[in-house]
């Protein structure tokens, strides 16, 4: 692929980039339609509740956009979304969305409509925003607002992959390590990265629907 050995910041913000996202995303279509159908009648059989809901994240540049999300929370009220799938927030069923992604696959729309790539940090509520800034020194959240907005933010993350394995209950050191994670993300990007990320996520969804099957 013409573009593909630039790196950091020069491949987040690359159209080799950009096009390799729209070639994944349709590629992924045709399993990501279904298990978005299944994840959806299971919130909703659960409960009788919406499954779907629009979150306002913050995008490139810190531009807003709406999100759309399948519910796996109780609701929709909560302001914090990013605590991993171990989130105690979040129902049984919930939990299992979330730690095969199933509830991310939603953001294919958003990869389509250029306010998302497929890897690169993830974008995060305005009042998480607010918490990194108040966990963080300001140099820690200078370094990670710019890696955190410099491109469109990514469905899948090396942040995202590990915080299956942190302690949601301690929020600073969930906060601290997603800084390292997204800074590492930009500084280090590259084709090879990206194409790490989407493994380790792939072989997670794997170890969790393997002793079902």
């Amino acid at each position: 692929m013409p573009g593909a050995q630039k790196k950091g910041p020069d491949w987040v913000l690359s159209d080799e980039k950009r096009r390799l996202d729209l070639l994944i995303a349709t590629a992924l279509l045709p399993v990501y339609v279904p298990a978005i159908a299944v994840g959806a009648s299971v919130m909703f059989l659960g409960d009788g509740k919406a499954p779907f809901f629009w979150q306002e994240r913050i995008g490139m540049n810190h531009v807003p956009f709406k999100e759309l999300r399948i519910r796996t929370m109780w609701d929709t009220r909560g302001r914090d979304a990013s605590r991993g799938s171990t989130d105690p927030r979040a129902p049984h069923r919930g939990q299992v969305l979330r730690k095969v992604t199933v509830d991310q696959f939603t953001e294919l729309w958003s990869v389509y409509r250029k306010r998302m790539a497929i890897t690169n940090p993830r974008p995060l509520l305005p009042y998480c925003r607010g918490r990194m800034r108040d966990v963080l020194t300001a140099s820690e959240y200078t370094e990670w607002d710019w890696a955190s907005t410099l491109g469109r933010p990514g469905m899948y993350s090396t942040f995202g992959n590990e915080s299956i394995g942190l302690d949601a209950e301690d929020e600073e050191q969930f906060l601290r390590r997603r800084r390292v994670c997204d800074v590492e993300d930009v500084v280090c990007a590259c084709l090879e990265r990206d194409m790490k990320i989407l493994g380790d996520t792939a072989k997670i969804g794997w170890s969790f629907v393997r002793p079902a099957s």
